[in-house]
C-alpha cells in the first residue's frame, strides 16, 4: 500500500474514533435535595424535546451524554420542582440540587428519621414547611406557617416573645420554648438544659422546616414534645444573584435586607444581611433585629459534602408584660405598669458557628458529623430583677449508617451520639427602674447533656418496613452560687433509655398505614429546678411519656388530593406544672399523670396545575384540623406541710384549645400574579389548672397579593401587599397561664395581639 495513502487512512480512522469519543463523552453527577443534602433516587432526566436520557440510582448517581444539541437537560420527580439544567462540553461532573415542591409534600424526602424516605412512607407524624410556606405572610414571624400544621402551635403577641408547643408539650413554658428540641442544619439550637429561643433565626433565611410530632424520632434523643429541624436557605442550582428587599408595615414595621446566592457544582453559597425594626402594637414593645447569615455547602469529591453555618444576630426588645381583663377592656395598647416602671426588656447578641461533613465511604457505609459552638451575652431587665448572663456552649453530633445488603430482610442500621455542654455565668441585681442595683445573686451553671441512639429499618416485604429505635439520654446540672454557698450543688438525672417501634405498610399511592409506640423523657430546665429560696429542688423529676399512634397518608384523585391523618394517645407521668408563689417567682411541681389524646388531619387539594394549560397555573385549597382531649388524671396541689389544698383530677389541661382549625387557598397565575389567603380558628381554652378562667375563642383572617416575574433576562421583581387580622378581632394569642393577681387584683393573663394591620414590600433580584 502507498505509505501516504496508509497515513491518510490512519488519520481518518483516528479522527472518526476521536469524534465518536466526543459524541459519547459521559457526563456524570449526583442529585440531592437542595435543603437536606440527601441523595435523590428515581429522578428522570430528559432533553428539551422530551427524550429520556437516564435516571438517578439509589445513591442519587446519574450518567448521561453531555453532547445534547439544546445544551440543557430537564429533571422530573414527584415531590420536587422540575428543573432545567444547563450543560456544556466542558462539564464532566454535576452536583444537581432540586427544590421541594410545596404542593406535593407527601412525596418529599424527609431527614428526621434518617431513612431517605418520602413523608408518605415514613412511620410517624412529620410535617414539612418550605420557603414558600414561610413567605405566605410578611415573613417576620414563623407563627402563620407553624400554625398551619395540625398539632403544632406557635403563640406570639409581640416579636420579643414566642412559645411553641407540639401536642400540648411546651405550652406552659414561662419563657422561651420547652419540650421541643430545635436544630438548624442538624446543629442543636436548644441549649443543654432544654430551653430554646428562636429570635436569633432570621425567618427570611429559613429554607425548610421538618416538624416531628411527639417522642417519635430516636435519632434526636428522647424529648416528649417533638423536634423542629430548620434548614437555612441554599442557593437555587446554577443561579448566581444578588437581591435587595424592603418591607414596610403598620406599627412602625420596616425591614431592609441584601442576599447573595451562588448555586455552583463545587460550592453553594448563601449570604444574607438584614435589618428589621418594629415600634410595636402596644406601649413599650419596640423590637430591633440585625441578622447576618452565611450558609455554605462544598462538594470536594463525589463522596464528600462539607457544610459551614455562620450566624450572628442582635436583638433589642422591650417587654410590655401581661394585662388583666379589665385593663384589656380599658386600653389594650397599654403596658403592664411594673414592666414599664422597671423598663423590662431583652437585649442580646447571639453567635453560632457550625461545621459539618457527610462522607460516603462506599455504597454501604456513610457518616455525617458536625461540631458547633454557640454563645451569647444577655442584658435582661425584668419586673423582679435585673439579669446579666453570658452563655457559651460547644458540642458535636455524629451518625453512622450501614447497609450490609442482606438478601433476606434487608436492613439499614444507624448509630450515633450527640453531646452538648453549656456554661452560664449569671449575675442578678435589684432592678432600679431599668438600671442595675445591688447584686443579689452570682451563679454559674454548667449543664451537660448527651445522648446515644440506635435505629434499624428492616424490609419485611416489598411494601412493609419495621423500624426499631433506642436512645439513651443523660443530663447533669452543676450549680455554683458564689453568694449563697449552701445553694451550690449538682442535680443529676438518672440516664433514661427510650425505645421506639414502628410498622408501616404502603398499600398503594392512595394509602400508606403506620403504627408506632414510643417513649419520651424531658427533664426540667436549669431555671425550673429551683425552690422559692433559690436552692435546688431535690424531688423534682423529669417528665416521662408513652405515645401510641396510628397514621394514614396518601394521595387521591390522580395525586391532586393529599391527606395525612394521625390518631394518638400520649400518657404523661410527672408533667411539669408552673405555680406562681409570689410576683416574679414561679416554682414547678410534677403532676401525677396527664393524658393527651387527639387526632390531626391535614388536607391539600391541587385543583389546577401548570400542566393543565390554564392561565391559573396553581389553585390549591388546604386545611388542617386538630382535636385535643387533654386532661389531668392525677394532679393534687400540696402546701409546705404536704397537705392537699386542691385536686384537679379530670380538669382540662391548661392552655390547650379542644379544637383548632386552619384553612387557606393559594393561587398563582402564568403572568406572575399570586394570592395567598388564610383563616385560623382557636377554641376556648383554660387559663389555669382550676379551669376557673378561660381565654375566649377567636378567629384571624389574613391575605396577601403580589406580582413575581422575571421581567428581563437579568432582573426578577417581586412586589406584594398584605393585610393581617382582616376581621379586626380582639384577642390574645399568647397568654400567661396560671398567672396570679396580688393584693386582691385580677390575674394578668392577657397579652393583646395586634388589630387589623397591613404591610407591603418589594424584592429586586439581579441575575448574573
Amino acid at each position: 500500500m502507498n505509505p501516504y495513502r496508509y497515513l491518510i487512512l490512519s488519520i481518518g480512522l483516528m479522527c472518526c474514533f476521536l469524534q465518536g469519543m466526543a459524541q459519547t463523552k459521559a457526563l456524570k453527577g449526583h442529585i440531592y435535595d437542595s435543603q437536606t443534602r440527601q441523595p435523590l433516587a428515581g429522578v428522570l432526566l430528559f432533553t428539551v424535546s422530551g427524550q429520556q436520557l437516564g435516571k438517578s440510582d439509589a445513591k442519587g448517581f446519574f450518567e448521561i451524554s453531555a453532547d445534547q444539541p439544546e445544551g440543557k437537560v430537564s429533571t422530573s420527580m414527584a415531590g420536587y420542582k422540575n428543573q432545567m439544567i444547563r450543560i456544556s462540553s466542558a462539564d464532566n461532573e454535576l452536583n444537581v440540587q432540586l427544590e421541594a415542591d410545596a404542593v406535593r409534600l407527601n412525596e418529599v424526602r424527609v431527614a428526621g428519621y434518617s431513612a431517605n424516605k418520602t413523608s408518605k412512607e415514613t412511620a410517624g407524624s412529620v410535617a414539612l414547611l418550605t420557603a414558600r410556606d414561610i413567605s405566605r405572610g410578611s415573613a417576620v414571624s414563623l407563627q402563620p406557617a407553624l400554625n398551619s400544621i395540625p398539632g403544632v402551635r406557635m403563640d406570639q403577641s409581640t416579636l420579643s416573645e414566642a412559645r411553641i408547643s407540639i401536642r400540648g408539650n411546651g405550652v406552659r413554658a414561662s419563657y422561651g420554648i420547652r419540650n421541643v428540641k430545635i436544630y438548624v442544619n442538624e446543629i442543636p439550637v436548644t441549649e443543654a438544659d432544654g430551653t430554646t429561643r428562636i429570635e436569633a433565626l432570621d425567618v427570611n433565611s429559613i429554607g425548610r422546616a421538618e416538624v416531628i410530632k411527639g417522642p417519635a424520632s430516636s435519632i434526636y434523643g428522647a424529648g416528649t414534645g417533638g423536634v423542629i429541624n430548620f434548614q437555612m436557605q441554599r442557593s437555587p442550582y446554577q443561579e448566581q444573584s444578588i437581591e435587595a428587599s424592603g418591607l414596610l408595615g403598620a406599627y412602625g414595621l420596616h425591614r431592609l435586607a441584601t442576599t447573595y446566592r451562588n448555586g455552583g457544582d463545587k460550592v453553594n453559597s448563601y449570604v444574607s444581611y438584614g435589618w428589621q425594626e418594629y415600634k410595636g402594637y402596644r406601649e413599650h414593645s419596640k423590637d430591633m433585629r440585625r441578622f447576618l447569615t452565611g450558609n455554605f455547602q462544598l462538594f470536594p469529591s463525589d463522596k464528600r459534602i462539607i457544610t459551614l453555618l455562620l450566624n450572628r444576630t442582635t436583638q433589642y426588645s422591650q417587654i410590655p408584660g401581661s394585662l388583666t381583663l379589665d385593663q384589656v377592656n380599658a386600653n389594650p395598647l397599654q403596658a403592664n405598669t411594673t414592666n414599664l416602671d422597671k423598663a423590662a426588656g431583652r437585649y442580646q447578641t447571639w453567635t453560632r458557628i457550625g461545621l459539618g461533613q457527610q462522607y460516603h465511604f462506599n455504597d454501604q457505609f456513610s457518616n455525617s458529623t458536625s461540631v458547633f459552638t454557640y454563645f451569647y451575652d444577655l442584658n435582661h431587665p425584668l419586673p423582679y430583677a435585673y439579669i446579666r448572663n453570658f452563655y457559651q456552649s460547644y458540642g458535636g453530633r455524629t451518625r453512622f449508617s450501614y447497609d450490609p445488603e442482606f438478601e433476606l430482610f434487608p436492613t439499614r442500621f444507624t448509630v450515633g451520639a450527640e453531646f452538648n455542654e453549656g456554661l452560664t455565668k449569671g449575675s442578678q441585681y435589684v432592678n432600679n427602674k431599668g438600671t442595675e442595683g445591688t447584686m443579689n445573686a452570682n451563679v454559674d451553671y454548667r449543664n451537660t447533656n448527651y445522648s446515644l441512639f440506635y435505629q434499624s429499618e428492616t424490609s419485611l416485604g416489598p411494601k412493609t418496613t419495621l423500624t426499631l429505635g433506642l436512645s439513651y439520654n443523660s443530663l447533669n446540672y452543676d450549680v455554683k452560687d458564689y453568694l449563697k454557698t449552701n445553694q451550690t450543688g449538682v442535680k443529676k438525672f438518672d440516664p433514661q433509655a427510650s425505645p421506639r417501634i414502628a410498622l408501616s405498610h404502603n398499600f398503594s399511592e392512595a394509602l400508606s398505614l403506620h403504627a408506632s409506640v414510643s417513649s419520651g423523657f424531658s427533664p426540667p430546665s436549669s431555671s425550673e429546678i429551683k425552690n422559692v429560696d433559690g436552692s435546688i429542688n431535690p424531688v423534682l423529676q423529669a417528665e416521662k411519656g408513652w405515645n401510641y399512634e396510628v397514621n394514614a397518608k396518601g394521595n387521591l384523585f390522580k395525586s391532586r388530593l393529599a391527606y395525612d391523618l394521625a390518631v394518638f394517645k400520649l400518657d404523661m407521668k410527672g408533667e411539669l406544672i408552673a405555680q406562681s408563689v409570689q410576683q416574679g417567682i414561679t416554682i414547678y411541681n410534677n403532676a401525677g399523670k396527664t393524658s393527651h389524646d387527639g387526632a390531626e388531619l391535614a388536607l391539600s387539594y391541587q385543583l389546577l396545575k401548570a400542566e393543565d394549560q390554564h392561565e391559573v397555573v396553581s389553585l390549591r385549597p388546604f386545611a388542617a384540623v386538630t382535636y385535643s382531649d387533654f386532661k389531668f388524671k392525677d394532679y393534687k396541689i400540696l402546701n409546705a406541710q404536704n397537705i392537699v389544698t386542691a385536686t384537679y383530677d379530670g380538669n382540662k389541661l391548661t392552655g390547650i384549645a379542644p379544637w383548632v382549625f386552619n384553612a387557606g387557598v393559594d393561587i398563582e397565575t402564568r403572568m406572575g400574579v399570586y394570592f395567598y389567603g388564610n383563616y385560623f380558628f382557636s377554641d376556648k381554652l383554660p387559663l389555669n389548672d382550676a379551669n376557673t378562667a378561660f381565654n375566649d375563642a377567636y378567629q384571624v383572617l389574613n391575605a396577601k397579593i403580589g406580582f413575581k416575574k422575571q421581567l428581563i433576562k437579568c432582573l426578577e421583581v417581586n412586589v406584594y401587599a398584605g393585610l393581617d387580622n382582616i376581621l379586626n378581632e380582639s384577642y390574645s394569642s399568647i397568654v400567661s397561664l396560671n398567672a396570679v393577681g396580688y393584693n386582691g387584683a385580677q390575674s394578668p393573663f392577657y397579652s393583646p395581639s395586634p388589630k387589623r394591620n397591613g404591610y407591603g414590600g418589594l424584592n429586586l433580584k439581579y441575575l448574573f
